[in-house]
């Protein structure tokens, strides 16, 4: 044998021993796939897991399971998504029906602003006129003021006017008697100067008395005096008015009563206001 065949003969021997391995670990390695998809957990060995045919039943067992699961889920979701259209429902009526409520709400809103503006350009117009009628007011006030100064005024001058016309009226009504009485003293005076053989122009006229006596009351430019016929005094006699020895003023006798008189004041001879109870007499005392 050379050395070729040699050669030969190792390498067959050296593939024999590779073959020989190689069988032996597939039957090391050999699988019987029958047990392995039929073993039941009973049959299994500590460390072994069942047979993919126990694991398929407990697979689909599971599945059957979910699948119920699944079911009543989609059931309960259908019953949820019922009960959320509704709800979605009855919300969407709900907001329609807010949504018409709040259309309504805004215009009447912009209706109210509307109002709002009108009323508070009225105000405005009011204040305005608030503004122009209080200082009318107060110009009336002030007018008013004034014309019920004036209107004081006069009522206090008609008062006074009042009280010196009803004064004058008196001495009218004093004047009046006293010149029906004189005017009978006259009369009787003449029918006994007619029966003694005597006139009037054969009398002295010069001849005045002296007489003293007081201011019993002041109107205006005449005065009444206690001095009367009684006393001698007669119609265009002069008295003389003084007070406390200083010279007043001169009246003349324009009436005679028996026990009284009324003069005019002269304003010539004015020197002061004559009041009531100044005295007067017919002729000064040196």
């Amino acid at each position: 044998m050379n050395l070729i065949g040699k050669i030969f003969v190792f390498a067959v021997f050296v593939m024999s021993l590779v073959l020989m391995t190689f069988a032996g670990a597939v039957y090391v390695s050999h699988t019987n796939w029958k047990d392995e998809i039929e073993r039941t957990p009973e049959q299994c060995i500590v460390g072994q897991r069942p047979g993919y045919k126990y694991l398929l039943q407990e697979a689909e067992t599971e599945r059957q399971t979910l699948q119920d699961q699944i079911t009543s889920l989609s059931e309960k979701v259908g019953a949820t998504e019922r009960a959320r259209d509704q709800v979605v429902a009855k919300l969407q009526s709900a907001l329609s029906e807010k949504s018409g409520e709040l259309d309504k709400l805004r215009q009447e809103q912009a209706a109210l602003r509307t109002a709002e503006q009108e009323l508070t350009e009225r105000v405005k117009v009011a204040q305005d006129e608030l503004k122009e009628a209080t200082a009318r007011v107060e110009t009336l006030r002030k007018q008013v003021a004034d014309q019920q100064g004036r209107v004081d005024d006069q009522v206090g001058r008609a008062a006074k006017l009042a009280a010196e016309l009803e004064e004058a009226k008196a001495f009218l009504t004093m004047a009046n008697e006293r010149k029906t009485q004189l005017e009978k003293q006259v009369q009787n005076a003449r029918d006994l100067l007619k029966q003694s053989g005597l006139t009037l122009d054969s009398l002295p006229r010069d001849r005045v008395p002296t007489l003293d006596g007081d201011v019993l009351a002041v109107a205006q430019d005449a005065i009444q005096v206690s001095l009367g016929s009684d006393d001698g005094l007669q119609i265009g006699h002069t008295l003389e008015v003084y007070r406390s020895g200083e010279y007043v003023g001169r009246a003349v006798v324009r009436t005679v009563k028996p026990d009284s008189a009324v003069a005019v004041l002269v304003k010539e001879f004015s020197r002061g206001i004559v009041q009531r109870g100044d005295k007067v007499t017919t002729r000064l005392k040196a």
